[in-house]
């Protein structure tokens, strides 16, 4: 009898409460594990979003660098003016808001080309003839400069595609009456170089996602192109060295001389009279997905712009001065 015994214990399998406490640790254990994979999975993904915001604010505020370098090119006093699509700015102008993004519009050169006048162009002038067009192409601008002016105008027709050529355009004083030429107009030998407007800003997408746009015309009748999404906001400091000791003094108060860094700053002053030394850029870069209920960040105050409640987003900051390297000095 007793070997069956044995046998019978044996062969006897779980009983319900073991498979029970069995089940119930792998349920915990499983329950764990998940919720590990979720933490790394929302880190990964938090992480991701986090990483395509900086690229987004920094390949955003590497472009307005390189622009803002190229303002004014070959116009040293900044009297470089739109006499294509009359935008109302000179070289560089900054439309500045305490309560929402800046704006930013430059003229500058853009490509390689360089070439001259070989007759002199004036304001009822609706051609300029130039010693090559290699390059340029019916639908560009071009800056048409003789060092202490320059003005934009629009390349409507083009006789030859490289050497000697003649550019067809509107006349200056047809399209931008409020454009002055000057007196002589334009003299031969005066530079010409392709050029462009743009006027940078930011605004919400149809979807509601906040971009940085470009207007490629200025005041004219195109339409903005986005530049980077979830760009929010869009902060512009003018520095001025008044006192010409080779430093911009910043106490982020109104009596510096920074311009727009301070609540209740005035306007910097005009810069065909005198120079401005450097432009602080800032860009704020928003994630383009929320996190529910769960609050992540602010945006931050920046210049004279306060900073925002905190929400679902999180953010990147990033902030540049560049140099105007095309200006003369103050006298």
């Amino acid at each position: 009898m007793s070997v069956r015994r044995d046998r019978r214990d044996r062969q006897r399998g779980f009983t319900l409460i073991e498979i029970m406490v069995a089940l119930t640790l792998m349920a915990v254990v499983i329950g764990f594990a998940m919720q590990i994979a979720i933490s790394v999975t929302t880190a990964f993904r938090d992480t991701r979003e986090a990483q395509g915001a900086e690229r987004d604010v920094r390949s955003a505020i590497e472009f307005l660098s390189d622009i803002v370098r190229a303002g004014s090119s070959g116009v040293q006093t900044s009297d470089l003016r739109d006499a294509s699509n009359c935008t109302v700015a000179p070289a560089m102008a900054v439309e500045n808001h305490n309560d929402g993004p800046d704006k930013l519009t430059i003229l500058y050169a853009s490509g390689g080309v360089l070439t001259s006048l070989r007759s002199v162009f004036t304001g009822s002038s609706t051609s300029l003839d130039i010693m090559d067009s290699t390059g340029l192409s019916i639908g560009d601008s071009v800056i048409v400069t003789n060092g202490d002016v320059g003005r934009l105008v629009a390349v409507n027709s083009l006789s030859a595609s490289s050497g000697p050529a003649t550019i067809g355009t509107t006349s200056p004083n047809g399209a931008c009456p409020t454009v002055s030429m000057p007196g002589a107009g334009f003299a031969i030998g005066s530079l010409i170089l392709r050029g462009k407007v743009a006027r940078f800003y930011v605004a919400n997408a149809s979807d509601g996602t906040p971009m940085l746009w470009m207007d490629p015309d200025g005041d004219g009748p195109a339409i903005g192109q986005p530049v980077a999404e979830g760009i929010e906001d869009l902060q512009i400091a003018v520095g001025v060295d008044l006192n010409g000791d080779g430093t911009i003094t910043d106490s982020a108060s109104t009596t510096d001389e920074w311009y727009y860094n301070a609540p209740g700053d005035p306007a910097p002053p005009d810069p065909t009279v005198t120079r401005w030394s450097a432009i602080r850029i800032n860009l704020v870069a928003r994630t383009l997905t929320d996190h529910g209920t769960v609050l992540q960040s602010s945006r931050p105050a920046l210049e004279d712009h306060p900073g925002g409640p905190q929400d679902v987003y999180r953010r990147r900051v990033l902030s540049t001065v560049v140099e105007i390297r095309n200006l003369e000095p103050n006298p």
